[in-house]
């Protein structure tokens, strides 16, 4: 007995130390978060595609901020596993997410959150012209984009969804009014990891469309930290700990307090638009998109 418990000992020792050397051959965006658990991200705040390596074959969280991206994802596959990607799961239904389902799927079966469809469908995705639209300045982008047909979900989820796959399990969760209309996160309670989707950023001011709530995303980035993860994965930027959760939780509960105190000065939106600054977030990216986060703050102090 105790021979084959060393015997599977030396294999995991053997199996991490693989997977580590791997990470660092197929490049510096290819990020190892845990055993058969590979991130690739780019420092430039693009969306993030994960390989996640079970017994049974591939899950890949989202497919790449394009189908370049994705195109570098199957090549590494090919480096990594003889299995198949069996499922791809949507944090989000928008295209930076969403474009490389094409690559994969057959086989792979695309899981999201009901309403990603519609949301892929209203973005013109499986429109006639959206190839030549996307692909007009770049001839890589032209032959990235080849073969290129909107791949729509076959299963989409309500409220909560249990997807096991060989010796993992992935638990989907519902973000309601965090950033897209079909937002998902994704906890795996064995590796301690959890997806946050685009709710969360990494010195990232998000995009905060009319129907975001800074109450839901509070709400959503409580109910991840409750889960108690080791590692937190966001839609966009570097892979960390629960800082990146705290870090976000700090910004929008200041956000609501700064532009509370000034709506009950008598200040207006723009006058709020114009003066409020936030220490802390000087080198953040998407400036840009500041005064629609104080827009989304001021829907909910105003109501």
């Amino acid at each position: 007995m105790k021979t084959k418990t060393l015997g599977y000992l030396l294999a995991a020792i053997w199996y991490s130390l693989a997977m580590t050397a791997m990470a660092q051959d197929l490049g510096p965006k290819f990020k190892k978060v845990r055993d058969g658990i590979l991130v690739y991200t780019d420092a430039l705040n693009e969306s993030n595609c994960t390989i996640i390596l079970t017994q049974d074959g591939v899950v890949l969280i989202d497919s790449g901020q394009s189908p370049k991206d994705s195109h570098v994802v199957a090549a590494a596959l090919k480096k990594l596993t003889n299995q198949p990607v069996r499922y791809i799961i949507h944090t989000e239904p928008h295209s930076d997410h969403v474009l490389g389902n094409f690559l994969f799927a057959p086989p792979a079966v695309v899981v999201a959150h009901a309403g990603a469809t519609a949301s892929m469908k209203q973005a013109g995705l499986d429109t006639p012209g959206f190839v030549e639209k996307r692909t007009a300045q770049s001839a890589e982008l032209r032959n990235a984009f080849k073969g290129y047909r909107m791949v729509a979900p076959q299963i989409e989820y309500r409220d909560k969804m249990t997807l096991n796959v060989g010796e993992r399990s992935l638990e989907l969760y519902y973000l309601k009014n965090v950033h897209s209309e079909a937002d998902t996160a994704i906890w795996l309670p064995k590796e301690r990891i959890v997806f946050t989707a685009a709710s969360v950023t990494v010195k990232r001011f998000g995009n905060h469309r009319p129907f975001v709530s800074i109450p839901d995303t509070l709400s959503a980035i409580k109910m991840m930290k409750a889960f108690n993860p080791e590692i937190v994965i966001p839609g966009h930027g570097d892979p960390g700990t629960v800082k990146i959760l705290d870090d976000m939780e700090r910004y929008y509960n200041q956000l609501m307090d700064r532009v509370g105190q000034m709506a009950k000065q008598g200040k207006s939106l723009d006058d709020i638009k114009k003066e409020l600054k936030l220490p802390g977030t000087e080198d953040w990216a998407g400036k840009d998109r500041f005064p629609n986060n104080i827009e989304a703050a001021y829907r909910a102090v105003a109501k």
